[in-house]
């Protein structure tokens, strides 16, 4: 019988544990975000989570370990859209791409805030946590853009620049959001920028009639 709790145990001690973390993590990028890396002090963050800078130590090492943990999460968010825009067919699959990235980003929004500050002054945060991610994602957009081209559905342009076209775009449709200037659409509203980003693009490069 003492066998058979102990996974149980574990399982439960597991959760509390990465329930702690991420209170941890969303009480420092809160203050990340406000304050600033540099001047905010993991007695800062402990206070924000009402637990002692000795019990924070506990589940991280320094405040540099909780920044980390906070660019991996986001890191990983990214990937993970890699598996969807590989399935990029058409004008819909493109939307649908969009609209899933747009929920992501801004659903952990205050995380997204963090990774653009420290990349904006941390050179390694911009080449280790953005650059390395958003590579990938470019090359698949050169890629769809080339095929679009070769079928007859796209004019012809650089190819490359017209990936960084669609990232600029994006970019620029979410900064007042991501600032925090202009509130988080609503999943139709999100629907809706999608849509309207997605048309920009495919009826801004299409070839014109007559």
């Amino acid at each position: 019988m003492v066998n058979q709790a102990l996974p149980i145990e574990e399982t439960r001690r597991e959760r509390r544990i990465q329930r702690q973390r991420k209170a941890i993590m969303d009480a420092a990028a809160g203050l990340f975000a406000s304050k600033g890396y540099l001047a905010t002090t993991t007695k800062d963050i402990a206070q924000s989570v009402d637990v002692g800078e000795s019990t924070l130590y506990g589940y991280f090492s320094s405040k540099q370990e909780v920044l980390e943990a906070i660019l991996k999460q986001q890191a990983e968010m990214v990937d993970s859209v890699l598996d969807h825009m590989n399935e990029l067919k058409g004008r819909e699959s493109f939307v649908d791409m969009v609209d899933l990235l747009l929920e992501k980003l801004l659903s952990t929004l205050v995380y997204t805030r963090v990774v653009i500050a420290e990349a904006w002054i941390d050179d390694e945060v911009l080449k280790d946590f953005v650059l390395t991610r958003w590579q990938p994602i470019l090359k698949i957009l050169q890629n769809f853009i080339s095929e679009k081209i070769s079928a007859g559905s796209l004019r012809l342009i650089d190819s490359s620049l017209g990936a960084r076209m669609m990232v600029a775009v994006f970019v620029g449709a979410t900064l007042p959001m991501l600032r925090g200037i202009e509130p988080p659409p609503s999943p139709q509203q999100r629907r809706t920028l999608a849509e309207t980003i997605v048309d920009l693009l495919f009826d801004g490069l299409a070839i014109q009639n007559g």
